[in-house]
This record gives structure tokens, sequence and C-alpha cells, in this order.
């Protein structure tokens, strides 16, 4: 926490880099990725960070306001930030730079509720997601979704088709990204913290429907019981025509 005096420091020295004085680096972008978690919210940051140029970016899970409020700047011209629950605070994190010359981006990282509801963490005992906690971020998504200073990211484009999504956020963000997304592997910082992957390896499209697993089926059931409406919203979001699929677990 800034000290009153430290804080209008700040905020003069702000002030100066925005203008680009003395040789200082105005801050152009700060790319915040959110959204669901067990989404892919790692995996598009690991990509981010090797690919985007001149960023200040961190290796771990960093919350955006706090990287905001606290980071300084003048040496970057992108700051990279990635936490699922700033999907809460996607508003104030917009208001922090509304008087700023920074142009902030979310990026909103989706996936299917069923591979979201049945992922394990490899530090983490059980299932990640609680049903509750779903909902709750699937409503923050469909409230901000429809912004301009916010972009989706499918977890099944992410994994299935990179580059597109590599071109969709260069264009979304006006930043410079150079390196290959299905690349990112072989360029990954020694000090990420890749434990939220459970291991860095090339892209595998197996990892898309793992909640098919036998294993799984008693979670299956056990979030239709807590979800009632996770049919109409797997349809609603195109992951289901109809909603056949639950015969198998009824």
């Amino acid at each position: 926490m800034l000290t009153p005096v430290r804080r209008r420091l700040r905020d003069v020295y702000i002030g100066v880099t925005d203008r680009g004085w003395f040789g200082l680096t105005p801050l152009d972008a700060h790319i915040v990725v959110c959204g669901y978690p067990r989404s892919g919210t790692t995996l598009l940051q690991a990509m981010l960070e090797t690919a985007v140029s001149d960023a200040l970016a961190f290796g771990r899970e960093r919350g955006g306001l706090g990287v905001a409020r606290y980071t300084w700047p003048g040496r970057h011209r992108v700051l990279l930030s990635k936490k699922p629950n700033d999907i809460f605070w996607v508003d104030d994190i917009r208001d922090y730079y509304r008087e700023r010359r920074t142009r902030v981006r979310f990026v909103l990282s989706l996936r299917d509720p069923r591979a979201v509801l049945t992922s394990i963490h490899v530090d983490k005992p059980g299932y990640c997601v609680p049903a509750d906690k779903w909902r709750s971020v699937y409503e923050h998504i469909e409230y901000q979704r429809h912004n301009a200073d916010v972009t989706l990211v499918e977890y099944r484009d992410l994994v299935e088709r990179p580059q597109q999504v590599q071109a969709q956020l260069a264009s979304f963000t006006g930043c410079d990204i150079g390196q290959r997304f299905d690349d990112f592997h072989a360029a990954v910082p020694k000090h990420f913290d890749t434990r939220a992957l459970n291991g860095v390896r090339p892209l595998d499209r197996s990892s898309l429907d793992k909640w098919r697993a036998p294993k799984h089926r008693e979670r299956i059931q056990q979030i239709l019981a807590e979800l009632p409406e996770l049919p109409e919203r797997l349809v609603e979001l195109g992951y289901e025509a109809d909603t056949a699929w639950m015969r198998e677990y009824q």
C-alpha cells in the first residue's frame, strides 16, 4: 500500500512517463487475462509472455488492479497480467485507466463448462471449481462480453487453432505478437510458474474432451444436480446442439 506522499509522487511519475519525457517509455497497453478457472488462462499467459514484444510480465498469477496500481512503468510498452478472478474486477481495472493514455484490453478465457468443472489441478486434491463459482463467473462474463475492450478466447480454439487466436489477439491488442503460439513450449521462461499447466508440452487435443472419461461420470451427475440450468447453457454457448448428451448420465 502506497503512502499518500508516495502515491502523489507516483501520479507525477506516471504523467511524465505517459508523455515519454526523459527517455521513459510510455505504457501503451495492459493486457488482462481472466475468465473461467481451469479454462486455459495459464496456457494463454505462457503464449503471450513468450510472444509479445517489449512486455513486462510476471510468470505467475498477478491481479490486474494491483499490477496497475503498484507497478512503476517507464521501461516497457506492454504490461501483462493473468488472474482468472479478475473477471470480477474488470470494471475497477477499466476505471483505473480511464484517464490514462494506456489502453487496457481484457482477454476472457472460455471453455466447455463440463471440462472446467471436472478439471483437476496438480497441486490441489479433488475437483477445482465448484458449481456456484462457475455460475458466478458465467454471469460476469455475460455482463462484460460485449464491451469494446473485451475479447473472448475459447480453449478449443487455442489448442486447435493457435495461430488464428494469435492473429485475433494481435489485432485486438494492437501489440506486436511475434513468436508463434504453437511453439510456446520451447520458449517458456524458466521462472514461469507451470504448475497449473500440469507440465509444459506441445499443444494436445486429447485434453479437450477429458470430461467424458468414465471416472468423471459421478462428478457430471453431481454438476447436473447443482447446475440444473447447465444443459440450457451448453446449447446457448454453442457446446451442444440439444440436450441429448444428458441421457448417458440419467
